[in-house]
């Protein structure tokens, strides 16, 4: 059998049963005509679809898109409404698409950044919630030493930076980089040079990469930066090239060298996170398997400081993976859920506009048959309609491409830090060809429901009776009925999913977070190490800071702690009972550690359930004095008060903790995640030896209604302490709250939207085929009524006819809605993706509504005068 033959078949199946065998007939011979002995599919159908049997012409096509053209022009109310609503559904999904082209489709913009790699561990005995375990310096350096499988290879950690210059003091996100960062990344600098090697170790000269923002704002972009001594943290550092502005690498405005000790590098805390570029010709995989072989005789050469049981019992493994993997592990599924949910707005959007095309196609019967009876081919007709269809695409591509860049702003401005900063988004060729594709295919596809209308054999029904056949208006109402049940199925399923999300969101904000949010101030500091060397300077700045702060009008508590609860940030180490410490080669829990100073617990309202808070006077050089989470108590110390017992970190026997009081339970991580364990330490929390101090923090001052009007009081007492440090991110923290479920709350609010476009669509779908059913048995109702049938009767046979339509869109779209709800499990939280509340509560909301919509036509049709119905036919 012939390709063209097989595409015939394959067409056929869209005709309507009645009309197929004309179709098919007529099909075979245009094909025949063209020439049958074509053997490719596509060739047999462009030729049947572009050439005539009298020849094909330019003028032909152009005269086809002008007719097209004046059609639409003459109906401007249906031109706009068809338009519209597409362009809605086309623009929706251009502007996801963007997103995801630009996040998850596009590399990363690095040169050949598939060679680009996070190179460092996993650890899933230790529960720590981190998307990966950085390094050691001690590891570090072995790798660098020994890694074959890595072209360029560095570590970092982000920070921030005060510099201050002849205005007011300003601090810069930072990154502490080693000297092949740079490499790494493949970035060129715009001024100067990056770092070269020795610039990350002790005693080399203090130096800095500005960013172009930090080389604009704070040195008005002065070309004669390079070699400038700049002060940062308290130390003059010589500026030695900058970064050009494009570069969007790790959120970071400021370069400095990371110092390594060579001689001494610290082999058990890991806290660098390591970045490589992979040689020529070298997989991941094969990355992964040489890190892990160094890895084990690294720890066979150091098993004092990492015994082997230990790495064995933490599953210490290497972890080599994309950077870009990495980097859109949080956004990956929330975006491709929405995108498949923009599809399905199109889909419905499609329907409707099918519709209304069905609708149009009504009252050009006539015409179409003139057309045929002329000698117009059934081909022709068709042609005609889909270039019809696909010009109205066209222009409501247009339409929805200045909507999506709209759109594309908001997503942006709604996902916040959501989505990562290395990445641009924007309309670039990539999204302009999907807009294109989507709009031609949306117009083929909403364009063939008119064009597949009736067969041959109807032509002389048409010219005899106006258009009206009754065979053919059967097969129309088949078809919006269809149309109209699909559409109240994939609206049932965006509701569902819009539902399900909803309710996680609310059950995530009925989440009691272990403090009060309300009413209070929050803003960070940075103080540097080299004005306070000294740790008694770092606690008196403390000191008076709180009492400056608790001095403010309308202020009740003020404190600080090194890191906000719900920020993201993880500080942990393993902790064990000193009385009954974990035997030789047992792992103790890894438990995250703040530093806080007295009068957080009552500023932040954290219950204390047993013992007291922290005092002044709980200091290393004083009184080891610590407060425990209600969780730590509980594991450690189980059925029996934790007060007055001595907690350490595993192994250090020498210098342990008086547990002084048990808080109440604060979440750390995520909303959603469980409350973990914490250790609350005071602001000098080692010895006279290694003090400890907490050289940066967050404050929180209770302030009462408004927390933003006590900025500037807060800002001018940071100011009395120390004149040269700059208040960072001043907001409330009910801010930081929301900030923590910036996610759900932006999945929540584009599938409500989308819910929402997609529920007005189904119900103008529904309303449209019952006011089309009562259009059409207008005469049939006049005479029911003329022979005595009652009003209610008729209003009950219309509604019974939508509530059909409903009842089976209804079923289908639960159907699918419990297999699409599956890609939402992940997401939610207090709530199942088979939720029975949530499947009958939207269920019943869309059949309400739908009934609504029935009942206008439906009231209408039982008040039709019979005398009149009867006259105008």
């Amino acid at each position: 059998m012939r390709l063209s033959s097989l595409w015939i078949r394959f067409l056929s199946v869209l005709v309507p049963s009645d009309d197929r065998r004309d179709w098919t007939e007529e099909w075979q011979a245009e094909l025949a005509a063209i020439g049958g002995s074509m053997t490719h599919a596509w060739g047999a159908l462009a030729d049947a679809w572009y050439l005539r049997t009298d020849g094909w012409t330019m003028d032909g096509m152009i005269r086809d898109v002008r007719t097209a053209f004046r059609g639409l022009v003459r109906s401007p109310f249906f031109t706009a409404i068809a338009g519209l609503t597409l362009a809605i559904g086309i623009g929706a999904n251009t502007a996801i698409f963007s997103v995801v082209d630009a996040v998850l489709l596009n590399p990363l913009p690095y040169p050949e950044s598939d060679r680009l790699v996070s190179y460092n561990f996993e650890a899933p005995g230790l529960a720590v919630q981190a998307p990966v375990i950085p390094l050691s310096e001690g590891l570090y350096l072995h790798y660098l030493e020994n890694a074959r499988s890595l072209d360029a290879f560095a570590v970092f950690n982000n920070g921030s930076v005060n510099l201050v210059t002849d205005g007011d003091p300003q601090q810069f996100a930072s990154i502490s980089v080693t000297s092949q960062y740079f490499d790494v990344l493949g970035i060129p600098p715009l001024l100067g040079r990056g770092l070269v090697e020795g610039e990350d170790r002790p005693g080399a000269e203090p130096v800095v990469v500005l960013g172009a923002a930090v080389w604009e704002q704070s040195f008005g972009s002065d070309p004669g930066i390079l070699g400038r001594l700049v002060e940062m943290d308290g130390v003059q550092r010589r500026v030695v090239g900058v970064m050009p502005a494009d570069v969007r690498a790790l959120t970071e405005e400021v370069w400095l060298p990371l110092e390594i000790d060579t001689e001494g590098p610290v082999t058990g805390s890991l806290g660098l996170i390591g970045l490589g570029r992979l040689a020529e010709g070298i997989t991941i995989e094969a990355a992964d398997t040489e890190m892990q072989d160094l890895l084990m005789r690294f720890v066979e050469a150091n098993s004092d400081a990492l015994p082997p049981e230990l790495i064995e019992q933490a599953g210490l493994a290497s972890d080599v993976k994309a950077l870009k993997e990495l980097i859109v592990r949080d956004i990956r599924q929330i975006l491709w859920v929405l995108l498949g949910t923009v599809g399905i707005v199109l889909l419905i959007a499609c329907a409707n506009v099918a519709n209304l095309f069905l609708v149009r196609a009504e009252g050009r019967q006539r015409e179409r048959a003139l057309r045929a009876a002329m000698g117009a081919s059934r081909l022709d007709i068709v042609r005609q309609y889909l270039t019809e269809s696909i010009a109205l695409a066209a222009g409501a591509g247009l339409v929805g491409l200045g909507l999506a860049s709209l759109g594309v702003r908001g997503l942006m401005s709604l996902a916040g830090d959501g989505l990562p900063q290395v990445f641009e988004v924007g309309i670039d060729g990539s999204v302009l060809v999907f807009t294109l594709v989507i709009s031609i295919g949306s117009g083929v596809l909403f364009g063939l429901f008119p064009a597949m209308g009736r067969g041959t054999r109807d032509l002389a029904h048409s010219l005899k009776d106006g258009g009206r056949s009754a065979t053919g208006g059967r097969e129309r109402f088949r078809v919006r009925s269809g149309l109209v049940v699909a559409q109240i199925a994939l609206s049932l399923v965006l509701l569902v999913g819009s539902g399900l999300m909803l309710r996680s969101f609310a059950a995530l904000r009925d989440v009691d977070p272990g403090f009060e949010a309300e009413g209070l101030l929050t803003f960070a500091y940075s103080l540097p190490e080299a004005e306070y060397a000294d740790a008694a300077m770092v606690i008196d700045f403390h000191r008076r800071l709180s009492e400056r702060l608790r001095a403010l009008p309308g202020a009740e508590r003020a404190g600080t702690i090194t890191g906000m609860p719900l920020t993201g940030l993880n500080a942990a180490s393993a902790m064990e009972p000193a009385d009954q410490p974990f035997g030789e080669g047992e792992l103790g829990p890894i438990i995250e550690r703040r530093q806080v100073t007295p009068g957080f617990f009552a500023a932040m309202k954290i219950p204390i359930v047993d013992g007291r808070p922290l005092a002044w006077g709980d200091q290393g050089t004083e009184y080891r004095g610590v407060v425990i989470s209600e969780t730590l108590a509980s594991a450690f110390w189980p059925g029996r008060s934790a007060v007055g017992q001595m907690i350490q970190s595993q192994g250090d026997t020498e210098n342990p903790w008086e547990v002084v009081g048990v808080a109440g339970d604060v979440l750390f991580d995520a909303v959603q995640d469980e409350a973990q364990p914490v250790l609350y330490l005071p602001v000098m929390a080692g010895t006279a030896e290694s003090p400890g101090v907490a050289y940066s923090g967050d404050v929180v001052v209770r302030v009462g209604a408004d927390p933003l009007a006590a900025v500037q009081g807060a800002r001018d007492a940071l100011r009395a302490v120390d004149p040269r440090l700059p208040m960072i991110n001043p907001r409330t923290v009910e801010s930081v709250v929301e900030e923590s479920m910036v996610s759900t709350s932006f999945t929540v609010i584009l599938l409500g939207i989308a819910a929402g476009v997609a529920l007005l669509l189904g119900t103008v779908g529904i309303y449209g085929v019952v006011a089309y059913i009562v259009s059409r048995r207008t005469q049939e109702i006049g005479v029911r009524m003329a022979l005595g049938a009652p009003a209610a009767t008729v209003l009950k046979g219309v509604i019974g006819q939508g509530l059909r339509l409903t009842a089976f869109g209804v079923v289908i779209g639960l159907l699918g809605a419990w297999g699409v709800s599956r890609a939402l499990a992940s997401l939610l939280y207090g709530v199942t993706a088979t939720d029975p509340v949530t499947f009958i509560g939207t269920a019943g909301f869309l059949a309400s509504v739908s009934l609504l919509a029935t009942w206008i036509p439906a009231r209408r049709a039982s008040r039709v005068d019979p005398v009149q119905a009867l006259r105008a036919e």
